[in-house]
């Protein structure tokens, strides 16, 4: 996935006992595994994060003073656009998008077009703590407990 500054890849550390994102610039000397060393835990079909999908619903940011714009860019119907990602990758489409992930959209900074009405699609998402507005507080734990 491109996040917009770098490029990442997905796959499970083992010295971490999980699946994460890898930046691809900052590995260094991969090596090609063997014979039957990868369990079944660390496949794809173990990774739970790529595979849950998760609606995100967007609305223009309730400080704009024009949202009939930012309806009219995104193609939102009745002020609102849903969009379909998979939890692995919710945080950096949230932070390339600048939606404010705040509870209560307190982040007003002019680069905050969009609001993420449903904050609550973000509970479980380990990578929740990429997105603006994050805070571990509304959340009451961090998600990669």
């Amino acid at each position: 996935m491109d996040n917009g500054l770098r490029w990442h890849v997905r796959g499970f550390d083992r010295h971490l006992k999980k699946f994460s994102d890898f930046v691809i610039n900052r590995i260094d000397k991969p090596s090609l595994l063997t014979g039957n060393l990868i369990t079944e835990t660390e496949t794809k079909v173990a990774d739970l994060q790529w595979h849950r999908m998760i609606d995100l619903h967007l609305i223009p940011h309730p400080a704009l003073q024009h949202p009939e714009t930012i309806e009219h860019e995104y193609g939102m119907v009745n002020g609102s656009l849903t969009i379909k990602v998979r939890a692995a990758v919710a945080g950096y489409v949230l932070r390339r998008w600048n939606v404010d992930c705040s509870e209560n959209h307190g982040l007003t900074s002019a680069e905050h077009h969009l609001w993420l009405k449903n904050n609550q699609a973000l509970n479980g998402v380990e990578n929740f703590v990429l997105t603006p507005g994050y805070s571990s507080e509304a959340k009451g734990k961090s998600a990669i407990e």
